[in-house]
């Protein structure tokens, strides 16, 4: 896809729509070529896409490359907490079955 830069989704056009500051931390970002600095304009994904979808141009918003990056990864480390928070969760109610299968609510 040759255009994937062109029209409506490209960095300029996002400047253009919402300015030059970083939609999570408000700083000025760099435009400049190439895009490949902590402080580069990127194309930030307000909402994560499912497999498959497309993802719609009012999702969109820039933000430099570090904010886009770190968004991502404290993205991913609150899923792993939370993917923990569940296995010890019934890891727990397991525990209180096992010790009072008549009472499957007692760990409520």
């Amino acid at each position: 896809m040759a255009s994937a830069n062109i029209g409506p989704m490209s960095v300029q056009a996002l400047k253009s729509s919402f300015g030059g500051n970083c939609h999570w931390c408000g700083l000025p970002m760099d435009f400049s070529e190439p895009r490949s600095q902590p402080d580069s304009a990127t194309i930030e994904h307000l909402l994560d896409a499912p497999l498959g979808s497309i993802r719609k141009p009012k999702h969109r918003r820039l933000a430099h490359a570090v904010c886009n990056r770190m968004r991502n990864e404290f993205k991913l480390q609150a899923e792993r907490q939370f993917q923990a928070w569940i296995a010890n969760r019934v890891a727990e109610a397991a525990t209180t079955l096992q010790s009072d299968p008549a009472n499957p609510s007692s760990s409520a």
